[in-house]
């Protein structure tokens, strides 16, 4: 074979190649028209922490937990916001009984024309059970945030980690 021929079929299988792995490649979902950014977790010093795991403090003064949405440019419309966290019921539940139960916080809010951002407070209260919390954001029915997020107490963490240390 000669040294053209080889380089042909060596392009051929670099193409085919590189076809198969894109085709492998989930597409980039098209950005939201609204919302450059959602975010979950801890308010701090003006900006949010986005969170998959969340110490549970009751005392709002040391940790301020919510819902931030950043949008592309000044709303020209106002816009309905919609969240829902769904927690266990139970400890038994938290974790992670099949069919287990749980408790669903449901809110909303109609962001005002002109707007760039809506912060949205999550308040902690005790009695409600630790785990895996599900975080499920709208804004104008499009879902922005949709995620688990596992609520934990951080005096027992680091206890484990201490004893685990020794």
């Amino acid at each position: 074979m000669s040294w053209r021929g080889l380089g042909v079929r060596l392009a051929s299988t670099l193409s085919l190649a590189l076809s198969l792995a894109l085709l492998g490649c989930p597409a980039k979902s098209d950005p939201d028209p609204l919302v450059e950014r959602a975010a979950f977790g801890v308010f701090f010093g003006g900006q949010i922490q986005d969170r998959k795991e969340l110490p549970f403090e009751l005392d709002p003064a040391k940790q301020l937990c919510g819902i931030r949405i950043d949008f592309r440019a000044p709303l020209s419309r106002a816009v309905p916001v919609a969240w829902e966290i769904a927690r266990p019921i139970s400890s038994k539940a938290a974790k992670g009984d099949a069919g287990s139960e749980q408790v669903v916080e449901v809110g909303n809010a109609r962001v005002r024309i002109g707007e760039t951002r809506l912060d949205v407070p999550i308040s902690l209260r005790q009695g409600q059970v630790l785990g895996t919390w599900h975080v499920r954001v709208k804004v104008d029915a499009r879902v922005v945030i949709d995620r688990d997020v596992l609520v934990f107490d951080a005096r027992e963490r680091r206890e484990r980690e201490r004893d685990a240390g020794h």
